[in-house]
């Protein structure tokens, strides 16, 4: 016999002896076990003691979780698409020269006219219907460092 299996006759040797020698432990000898020693106490009572202190007002935190939920299912349910807002412009040669460079990158692009303010005009990539879409674009106008593009909620 070679060593190998005078190696696996000692292991199963030395396993039997042991299975025979060594009792388990049993779970009674678990469940018996005093609870309070195994579960440490609290050493600094006075944080619990003033934790317990600070006023919770139910009313005022199931109003906020009712609000936020509303405020979520609203804003999702009325988006109907996604754009990505790219820069405003006071100066039209400015406004196309990018535009132009959008447009050559195969992305569609548009122009809208700010409401209420003269001679402002908003450089818009889009739209899409779905978000990662709008985020895809939002990558291949990510290495033109002039911009700062944002994705907003089309209107």
């Amino acid at each position: 016999m070679n060593k190998l299996n005078y190696l696996l006759l000692l292991f199963l040797s030395l396993f039997v002896l042991m299975s025979v020698v060594i009792k388990p432990k049993s779970f009674e000898t678990y469940f018996k076990s005093d609870i309070d020693v195994t579960i440490p106490e609290e050493i600094n009572s006075k944080n619990i003691n003033k934790k317990r202190s600070i006023p919770f007002d139910i009313e005022a935190f199931t109003f906020a979780l009712e609000k936020e939920k509303n405020e979520l299912t609203t804003s999702v349910e009325g988006i109907t698409g996604w754009t990505i807002k790219v820069e405003e412009y006071e100066d039209k040669e400015n406004l196309m020269e990018d535009f132009r460079i959008l447009k050559n990158r195969g992305l569609k692009a548009y122009i809208q006219y700010k409401d209420n303010e003269d001679n402002k005009f908003i450089l818009y990539v889009g739209p899409t219907i779905d978000r990662d879409d709008s985020r895809d674009n939002l990558t291949k106008i990510s290495d033109l460092t002039r911009f700062s593009p944002n994705i907003i909620p089309y209107d």
